[in-house]
C-alpha cells in the first residue's frame, strides 16, 4: 500500500511539471500486466494497451482526428462530493500522440482544463466538440502547442442539476451533417451564444441534435443515457442503464404532423431489456443494487445495470463476422458484451453470440469499461476507466455511503485495443490530398470512412464531385456508396438522375438513403422516385418511404402510402409512419386503402381501426357518420369493421360536441340521421359482436376488439353478454377488456357486477387489479366499492396504497371521511415499525416452495419472477434474490421507502370527469401515453387532460403482508431468495 502511495505520489510530481507542455512518457508494462491477465477475451483475439496512468487518468471518451492524434476525455471529478459540496472542476481533455509510430501512446498534452464533467468528443475543423453541461464547447490549438487557445461555448442551457451519470453526451456526427447528442436522460432549454437572437430550444429527457456550422439545435426521437451509435448507414441506436441497445425509429416531427395520431413511441428495443438483458461477469463484482434497498425493484446481478458505451463496430482488424455487431461496456460488472445484429420489420433485433461468456470479461473488479470507439488502425478502441466503485453516491442511500470507497482509482485509467490475434494492423496513409480522402472513403476500415466523410463535409470543396459519383456508381462497397450519396448533397450536386440509377442499387442501406435524400430534395422530383420505392423488396426501405411521403402532397403519394399501409400495416411502426403523415387527407387516404388487395386481414383490421380513430378524433361529424354508415354497409369482413367501428366510437367519445350527453357514441352519430336503416344495421351488427364476443373458436384479438366495442353500446343490450366474458373461464385478456367496457358504460349495475362475490373471489390477481382501478376512477363506483368492503366481499388490504391514498384525499368529503374509516388500518402510519417488529423474526424457518404460492397470490398481478408468469405494472423481480432478506422485508411492507422514479404512479383527471393512474411511457406535444394498472397503455390527448398530479409513491400498496400469514411471509422472502 505504501509503495503504491508512493508511486500514484511520485507520478503526480512527474504530472505536475509538464502542464504547458508535451511529457514524453515510458510506459511501466509491468504495471498492466496484472490486468491484462484478468482478462478472459473471444478466441483469435488479442488486447494490448496503448496508454495507461499517469498518461492518461479517468477516461470516459475519445477521437482520433485525421493525423492521428488521440483526444482523451477525462472525467477526473467523478462522481460527485459525497458530502453535497460544489464538485471542484478538474475535468480535462488530453492530447495524446504516438512519437515513434509504434502504435502506443507515449506523448501528452494538456490540451483543455477545469472543465466540471465532460463526456464525450467529436473532431471538426482541426478542433474538437466536447459535452460539458451545461455547455457544449469548441477547443482548437491554432499555434501548434498542443494546448487550446481556441475556448468557445457554442451551446447551453444543458441541464446540470442532477448527477454526472445524466447529463448530455457522446456527440457523433451523422450522415446527414448533424451532430447527434444523447440527452443522459435530463433536459435543458438549449441556446447559442453565437446566436443570441434565437428562441431557446426546450427538451425533457429527449435526445438532440446541432448542426456544426450554424449551431442551431433541434429535439430529435430517443432518450439515451451514456452511449450513442451510428452503422454505416445513418441508423441509429442508443442505450441507457437497463437497455443495452435501442434504435431511433421516429422523430418528433413526423409525429407532430398529425395531432390526431394517438401515438407516442420514438424508439424500440433492439436488445433484450431489464430482468432479460443477461451478462456473465467472472469478476464477482458486487453492485450497488447487491445491498441498496431503493434498487430492489430492479433486477441487476446478471443482468445489465450500467450498459453505456455502445458501438456499431464495423472496422477491418477483427473478423469478418464482427462487423455489424453491437458492443456495449458493462462497467458495474467488468465486462463488454458482443451482440449479433439482424433485421426485423423495419428495426433490428440484436441477441447474444454466445451463451454463458461474454465478448471480454475479466476477474478484475476495478476494471470499468465505459467508452468504445473504432481505431485507425481498424481495432476496437476501449476507455477502461478503472475504478474500485463506478456508481455515483447520489444513487446510494446515505446510511450506506460510508460503505463504499468513490476515490480509490481517481489516479488511474487505460485505453486498450482489440484485433485479431496475429494480425498486423496498419494505419491510413495521410489524409491530405483529394484522392487520398476519397481513397479512405472507400476504405474497409470503418474509422477511415468517418474521417474521409467529415474531412469532405468540413471543407465542402466541389473537386470531390466527380470522385464521389464514380463511387456512388462504381464502388462495391454499400458503406461508401450511402456516404457517396450524402456528400454529394452536401456538396450540392445531388440530381435526380444519380438518385434515380440509386434507386435500384443492391443493398438495401443504400436504397435507404435514396428515400431521405429524395425525401429532402424536391426538386429532384421526389414523388416518382418515392412511388418506385413504396414497392421496394426491403420493409425498412418501404417504411423510411412512408415518412418521406408524409411531407409530399398529391394523389400518387396518397395511394403509395395506402399500398405500404396494406402490406406493412400489421407492424405498428409502419402503421404510424403512414398514419403519421396523412392528416389533411383522411378521406383521400381512406379511398385508396379500401382499394388495396386485403391480402394481410390483419393488418387491414389494424389500419382501419386507427383511421376509424383518426376520424372520431379529427374529422366533421357528418364524416365520421358517413364513415359508420360506409362501414355498417360492407358485407362480411367482421374483423376490420369492428375493428373500424372501435376505433371510430373510441375517437367520437372524447368529443362533445358530437356526444351531446347521448350515451353512445354510436347512437350519438347516427341521431340526426333520416336513413332508418342504419340505426336497423347498427343493431344487426351489434348483435352479431355479441356473439363473436362469446365465440371461444375465434382469436382473443378479434373477440377483444368485439368485447371494446360492446362498451360504446347500450348497457341494457350488452349486459348478458359482458356478465359472461367477465368469468375466470375466459382468457384475462378477454376480462380485462370487459371491466374496460363496463367502466366506460359508467352504470352503477356494472360497477355491482364486477363486485358480485362469486365473480370478485374468482378473479386472478391482474383482473383483480384491473377491476380494483375501474372502480376508483368513477365517484359512482367508489359507493360500490364501499358497498363492497362493508360487506367484506373486499378486503382493504386488496386496495392497492395509492388507490387508498387517492380515496382518503378524495375532494368529496364523504368519500374522504369513508375511506378513511375504511383503511385507517393500513394507512395510520408506523409501517416502519411493522418493519421492524418482523425484522426479528427473518431467522425462523422458511419454505421456499410455500412461499411460491404467496407470490403468486399476491404478487403476480403486477411482477413476473424467476419464470413465473405475472403483469408488467411493475418490474421483474428476477435478481431481487441478491438482495438480503432484510432488504426485501423493507419493500414488501415499506414500498415507499424509496421508490424508483419509473415507477411512481401518475394521477390524470380528464375532463370528461374519469381518472387515470400509472406511470408515463412515452409522451409527445399531442398526448401521453400511461401503462395503467391494467397491465395495458392508455394514450390521452393533452387536449382532454384536465389535472395531473404526481405523488411521488409507488404502484406497490402498502399493508401487503397483512394479507398472508407471518409463516407466508417468512416462504415469500424464501422463494424470493432461493427460486432458481
Amino acid at each position: 500500500m505504501r509503495f503504491k502511495i508512493l508511486f500514484v505520489l511520485a507520478g503526480i510530481l512527474v504530472f505536475a511539471s509538464i502542464q504547458k507542455t508535451g511529457k514524453k512518457y515510458v510506459q511501466n508494462e509491468d504495471r498492466f500486466q496484472k490486468a491484462i491477465e484478468s482478462f478472459q477475451l473471444e478466441e483469435g483475439l488479442s488486447i494490448e494497451l496503448i496508454a495507461g496512468e499517469p498518461l492518461v487518468i479517468d477516461p470516459v471518451a475519445f477521437a482520433f482526428d485525421e493525423k492521428f492524434d488521440l483526444y482523451v476525455v477525462e472525467d477526473r471529478g467523478y462522481p460527485d462530493p459525497i458530502d453535497g459540496s460544489k464538485a471542484p472542476s478538474i475535468g480535462r481533455i488530453a492530447l495524446l500522440r504516438d512519437t515513434n509510430k509504434d502504435g502506443k501512446y507515449d506523448t501528452r498534452y494538456e490540451f483543455a482544463e477545469n472543465l466540471s464533467y465532460p463526456n464525450g468528443i467529436l473532431p471538426w475543423k482541426g478542433g474538437v466538440f466536447v459535452t460539458c453541461a451545461p455547455h457544449i464547447y469548441y477547443f482548437k490549438d491554432t499555434d501548434g502547442d498542443g494546448i487550446a487557445d481556441v475556448k468557445d461555448i457554442v451551446l447551453t442551457g444543458f441541464n446540470d442539476d442532477k448527477t454526472a451519470q445524466i447529463r448530455v453526451s457522446h456527440p457523433i456526427l451523422g450522415l446527414d451533417g448533424w451532430v447527434y447528442v444523447t440527452s443522459g436522460l435530463n433536459g435543458g432549454k438549449v441556446s447559442s451564444p453565437k446566436h443570441p437572437d434565437r428562441e431557446p430550444v426546450t427538451f425533457t429527457s429527449a435526445d438532440g441534435r446541432f448542426h456544426p456550422e450554424t449551431f442551431v439545435f433541434e429535439n430529435t426521437g430517443g432518450r439515451s443515457q451514456f452511449g450513442l451509435a451510428f452503422d454505416p448507414f445513418g441508423r441509429r441506436f442508443g442505450t441507457s442503464n437497463r437497455h443495452p441497445v435501442m434504435q431511433m425509429m421516429l422523430e418528433p416531427a413526423h409525429l407532430k404532423r398529425n395531432p390526431a395520431l394517438l401515438f407516442t413511441e420514438t424508439h424500440q428495443n433492439v436488445s433484450d431489456v431489464e430482468a432479460n438483458a443477461k451478462v456473465f461477469p467472472i469478476s464477482g463484482a458486487v453492485t450497488t443494487a447487491e445491498f441498496i434497498p431503493k434498487l430492489i425493484g430492479l433486477s441487476h446481478t446478471g443482468t445489465f445495470t450500467s450498459a453505456c458505451g455502445l458501438l456499431v463496430y464495423n472496422g477491418d482488424a477483427m473478423t469478418e463476422s464482427h462487423k455489424g455487431n453491437v458492443f456495449i461496456c458493462e462497467p458495474a460488472q467488468n465486462l463488454v458484451q458482443r451482440q449479433k445484429m439482424m433485421p426485423q420489420g423495419p428495426g433490428f433485433r440484436s441477441e447474444l453470440v454466445y451463451d454463458n461468456k461474454e465478448f471480454l470479461a475479466s476477474t478484475d473488479e476495478w476494471f470499468r469499461p465505459v467508452y468504445l470507439n473504432h481505431g485507425p488502425d481498424g481495432a476496437l478502441y476501449l476507455a477502461d476507466m478503472y475504478r474500485k466503485v463506478i456508481d455515483h453516491p447520489s444513487y446510494v442511500p446515505e446510511d450506506a455511503r460510508h460503505l463504499l470507497d468513490f476515490e480509490s482509482g481517481k489516479s488511474d485509467g487505460r485505453l486498450y485495443k482489440i484485433f485479431t490475434k496475429d494480425k498486423k494492423l496498419t494505419t491510413p496513409g495521410r489524409l491530405a490530398t483529394t484522392t487520398e480522402v476519397l481513397n479512405a472513403l472507400d476504405s474497409e476500415n470503418q474509422w477511415a470512412r468517418e474521417t474521409a466523410f467529415r474531412l469532405i463535409l468540413e471543407d465542402r470543396n466541389s473537386a470531390y464531385t466527380s470522385g464521389l459519383i464514380q463511387l456512388v456508381k462504381g464502388s462495391n462497397k454499400a458503406e461508401t456508396r450511402a456516404a457517396a450519396l450524402w456528400l454529394l448533397n452536401h456538396l450540392g450536386a445531388l440530381n435526380e438522375e444519380i438518385l434515380t440509377q440509386s434507386v435500384h442499387d443492391p443493398h438495401s442501406g443504400v436504397r435507404e438513403q435514396v428515400v431521405e435524400l429524395a425525401g429532402a430534395n424536391k426538386t429532384n422530383n421526389p414523388g416518382k422516385i418515392l412511388e418506385v420505392c413504396a414497392s421496394d423488396s426491403d420493409q425498412r426501405v418501404r417504411f423510411k418511404t412512408a415518412l418521406a411521403l408524409g411531407n409530399l402532397p398529391g394523389t400518387n403519394s396518397v395511394e403509395a402510402l395506402a399500398k405500404i399501409a396494406a402490406q406493412d400495416g400489421e407492424d405498428k411502426w409502419s402503421r404510424n409512419a403512414v398514419l403519421s403523415g396523412i392528416s389533411g387527407r383522411l378521406s383521400g387516404f381512406l379511398e385508396a386503402f379500401r382499394k388495396q388487395n386485403m391480402g394481410n386481414a390483419r393488418a387491414y383490421a389494424l389500419v382501419m381501426q386507427d383511421m376509424g380513430r383518426l376520424f372520431g378524433n379529427a374529422a366533421s361529424a357528418e364524416a365520421c357518420r358517413d364513415l359508420l354508415e360506409e362501414t355498417l354497409h360492407q358485407k362480411g369482413g367482421e374483423d376490420w369493421r369492428a375493428a373500424t367501428i372501435l376505433g371510430l366510437a373510441e375517437g367520437v367519445s372524447r368529443r362533445k360536441e358530437i356526444m351531446k350527453d347521448k350515451g353512445s357514441p354510436l347512437h350519438a352519430l347516427l341521431a340526426n340521421e333520416s336513413n332508418p336503416k342504419a340505426s336497423t344495421r347498427l343493431g344487426t351488427f351489434m348483435k352479431r359482436m355479441n356473439r363473436v364476443a362469446l365465440a371461444e373458436n375465434l382469436p382473443v384479438s378479434q373477440r377483444k376488439d368485439a368485447v371494446a366495442l360492446l362498451g360504446y353500446y347500450d348497457f341494457d343490450n350488452v349486459k348478458p353478454v359482458l356478465e359472461k366474458t367477465l368469468d375466470a373461464r375466459n382468457p384475462p385478456e378477454i376480462q380485462i377488456e370487459t371491466v374496460s367496457a363496463l367502466a366506460r358504460l359508467g352504470k352503477v349495475e356494472g360497477a355491482r357486477l364486477m363486485t358480485r362475490k362469486e365473480i370478485w373471489s374468482a378473479y386472478t390477481p391482474r383482473v383483480k387489479n384491473s377491476v380494483v382501478a375501474a372502480l376508483v376512477s368513477n365517484p359512482e363506483y367508489i359507493r360500490i366499492l364501499f358497498e363492497a368492503l362493508e360487506s367484506k366481499v373486499i378486503g382493504p388490504a386488496e386496495i392497492a396504497s395509492t388507490d387508498r391514498q387517492r380515496l382518503i384525499k378524495h375532494k368529496d368529503g364523504e368519500i374522504s371521511k369513508l375511506a378513511t374509516h375504511y383503511f385507517e388500518d393500513l394507512e395510520s402510519g408506523g409501517r416502519m415499525k411493522v418493519y421492524q417488529d418482523f425484522k426479528e423474526k427473518l431467522g425462523r424457518p422458511a419454505v421456499a416452495a410455500n412461499g411460491r404460492k404467496v407470490f403468486e397470490t399476491s404478487c403476480s398481478a403486477c411482477h413476473t419472477y424467476s419464470g413465473v408468469e405475472g403483469g408488467n405494472v411493475g418490474p421483474d423481480l428476477t435478481g431481487i434474490r441478491n438482495q438480503p432478506p432484510d432488504a426485501i422485508l423493507l419493500h414488501i411492507v415499506v414500498p415507499n421507502y424509496e421508490v424508483y422514479p419509473a415507477y411512481q404512479a401518475l394521477n390524470i383527471e380528464t375532463n370528461d370527469g374519469n381518472t387515470v393512474t400509472g406511470w408515463v411511457v412515452s409522451e409527445t406535444e399531442n398526448s401521453l401515453t400511461i401503462r395503467t394498472a391494467f397491465s395495458t397503455e392508455e394514450t390521452i390527448l393533452r387536449k382532454d387532460i384536465r389535472t395531473i398530479t404526481n405523488p411521488g409513491i409507488s404502484l406497490m400498496p402498502d399493508g401487503l403482508e397483512q394479507a398472508m400469514t407471518e409463516q407466508d411471509l417468512l416462504d415469500l422472502i424464501a422463494f424470493l431468495k432461493n427460486a432458481n
